[in-house]
């Protein structure tokens, strides 16, 4: 019975990890035959990256969550001006946007639409964090 459901586990992780490929393959097909698909635009972030940013730890970063602080808190802890945690994250979508429109996944109007509403996204994800009181 275990070696069925390890089977059946495993099964399923490989069907969701082709999912995002045959997505963006399939907007691919759109554009090709003309049509207008709808691009979910979703990134995963590098939290090693985010925490060499902040010029601290992994570990630091997991209490300071912890201990209900925002990015944007992090950064005035550690001595950094919001406007540089803002920079990273703008530089990051730009070249994130950029892979999807070489691929093809994103056209030019779907990427000006996303460029328009990525200031409130990147600010929302910067002061949230569900443990602050």
């Amino acid at each position: 019975m275990k070696i069925v459901v390890k089977n059946l586990m495993l099964i399923s992780i490989l069907l969701m990890s082709f999912a995002p490929v045959g997505y963006a393959n399939n907007v691919i097909q759109q554009h090709a035959n003309g049509e207008e698909g709808q691009v979910v635009y979703h990134v995963k972030y590098d939290y090693n990256a985010i925490c060499k940013v902040l010029g601290i730890s992994q570990e630091v970063y997991d209490q300071y969550w912890k201990e209900g602080l925002s990015i944007v808190d992090m950064a005035d802890k550690v001595g950094l001006e919001r406007r540089e945690i803002i920079s990273y994250f703008v530089t990051f979508h730009y070249q994130e946007m950029q892979k999807w429109r070489e691929k093809g996944a994103m056209n030019e109007h779907q990427y000006f639409t996303l460029v328009y509403d990525l200031k409130d996204e990147i600010t929302d994800f910067i002061e949230r964090n569900p443990n602050k009181q």
